[in-house]
């Protein structure tokens, strides 16, 4: 059990400016030198929360990788419209945008924030807010881990403990903690499936119910590789994922369950594991996970053609049978990132850069698409970016967003998605009810 003692934290100004990024250097298209690069202030699907709607305050708080690759914090006021100067809580020691901030608010009130990690043997710092709904001075709390942790998912299950979701080499695993972050509980592995080189391949995300406690919390995964080590190692395999699993726990995470209520032991095998979606011989890349009330689960992804990035956006919904896989539509690339929001029954929106501008790149621009029934089927509404020539990518929704007048139910990154770019400024946007068009996140 690790535990800190109390240290103040002082945050430093910074810009609505976030980070430029770029990853992967194998199986590129002609004149590219990533797999995919460019605007990463939101990245990944992986990192969640980012933002969150807090009802007592009516705000909404969100945290992004700024210029300078810190992490940062902001706060938008739903009564006037208002965004608060960003301010910068810590460092990161390289420009890997896989080490964006993630975002907590307990049922006090306080913020955390979780940054700093993927691999390289550097922990998940921990940050707590000294006061309720104030982002103008920190405490540090316990590093979630002793290196090598990825992808902090901070839920609060129960009444004074947060349980966060999280990668390491072993799998997907998670922590609690029932001090506020001083301490925190040995890991427990919710899915560990093979690993290669030391490197898990269990890609995952979580979502974590609201209303009465215990919550429930919801997990998708996929798996790196698809296959043997000689073939994870195949130029055309680069960082391919297969399938699509699910998992859930209806008691605050201490047992897990299948969607038809049959109980997993734990850690969950690949060959145990509920397979919702066989890629085939397609990759497959999960984008969002949302729960929408009265019906169940609904898994966004994308399934890809590694070589070509080709790529056919999916809905995975639960249904009386099973799973029902939906097709909505196709883009140009894998490491496309959408956001599904459940506004209320029968509106669900989907937020994604399923229209390319910038031949080869990741993002796009951004459409809205609306599903009347669930998510059986889904019509394109709108297309709120048209005419860009800079990539609009990884849409983030908002936790508790329904709550809000609607104002701020997505957020997203824009900039050149070129590699090397002409110009690596990266801007940010949001959008919600009552705009014709997003706006650019700024000092108002």
């Amino acid at each position: 059990m690790s535990e800190v003692g109390e240290k103040r934290v002082a945050p430093e100004p910074t810009t609505f400016r976030g980070i430029w990024y770029g990853s992967g250097q194998r199986n590129t298209l002609p004149g590219h030198s990533f797999v995919y690069a460019g605007a990463k202030a939101t990245y990944s699907a992986w990192h969640r929360p980012m933002a969150v709607y807090a009802p007592a305050v009516n705000k909404t708080f969100f945290v992004f990788g700024d210029a300078d690759n810190r992490p940062a914090i902001s706060v938008f006021d739903h009564a006037d419209s208002t965004f608060a100067p960003p301010l910068a809580l810590g460092v990161n020691f390289d420009s890997n945008a896989h080490r964006n901030p993630s975002l907590l608010i307990d049922d006090d009130g306080f913020l955390y924030v979780f940054y700093g990690y993927h691999g390289n043997q550097q922990p998940i710092h921990v940050l707590r807010s000294l006061r309720p709904h104030d982002i103008s001075a920190w405490t540090r709390r316990a590093d979630l881990t002793g290196g090598n942790g990825s992808y902090a998912n901070p839920w609060q299950l129960r009444p004074g403990e947060i349980l966060v979701a999280h990668r390491q080499p072993t799998g997907w695993c998670f922590k609690r903690s029932h001090d506020q972050g001083a301490t925190w509980s040995d890991t427990v592995e919710l899915a560990s499936f093979s690993s290669y080189e030391g490197t898990s391949t269990v890609y995952g995300l979580t979502t974590g119910e609201t209303g009465p406690y215990p919550r429930a919390v919801h997990f998708a995964g996929s798996r790196l590789g698809g296959g043997s080590p000689e073939a994870i190692r195949t130029l055309h395999l680069w960082a391919r994922r297969y399938n699509v699993y699910y998992a859930c726990s209806r008691d605050g995470g201490d047992t897990w369950q299948r969607s038809d209520g049959s109980p997993y032991e734990l850690p969950i095998t690949e060959n145990a594991a509920e397979k919702v979606h066989d890629s085939g011989g397609l990759g497959t890349w999960i984008k969002d996970l949302v729960v929408v009330p009265d019906a169940g689960p609904l898994i966004l992804f994308l399934d890809g053609d590694a070589e070509t990035y080709r790529s056919q956006w999916k809905i995975a919904r639960q249904t009386g049978a099973g799973w029902d896989i939906v097709d909505v539509t196709t883009s140009n690339h894998m490491y496309d990132g959408g956001a599904l929001c459940a506004v209320g029954p029968g509106d669900l929106r989907l937020y994604g850069p399923s229209a390319p501008s910038q031949p080869g790149c990741d993002g796009g621009n951004i459409e809205e698409w609306r599903s009347a029934d669930n998510g059986a089927t889904w019509t394109r509404t709108r297309t709120l970016t048209e005419g860009v020539e800079r990539s609009h990518n990884h849409v983030k929704t908002a936790v508790n967003h329904e709550q809000s007048d609607g104002q701020f139910r997505v957020m997203w990154s824009c900039g050149d998605g070129q590699s090397p770019p002409d110009d690596t400024e990266v801007t940010m946007y949001y959008f919600g009810d009552g705009m014709d068009a997003p706006r650019r996140i700024e000092i108002s």
